[in-house]
């Protein structure tokens, strides 16, 4: 399978939270991450909007994204300007 991403993605095990635009939050653990997305996995399913932002606390960073596939569990997401 050809690769197609435009960064280096690194293997991570980090906690996050799915900001939503009233400000609730969903906890979920980024597996990957790279400059242009990040792969996520959350205990249960949730329903993403159109727009969120992904808040990881430990690199102090907190992301406008958009998700982008789904697949077993897992959630790829593209982050946007």
């Amino acid at each position: 399978m050809e690769e197609r991403r435009r960064s280096v993605r690194r293997r991570t095990l980090l906690t996050g939270r799915i900001v939503f635009r009233d400000m609730s939050t969903f906890e979920c653990v980024v597996r990957d991450l790279s400059e242009a997305g990040a792969r996520l996995r959350c205990d249960q399913q949730v329903v993403l909007p159109e727009a969120f932002c992904l808040a990881i606390e430990k690199l102090g960073e907190k992301r406008p994204a958009r998700a982008i596939w789904r697949r077993d569990g897992d959630i790829g997401l593209a982050f946007v300007s």
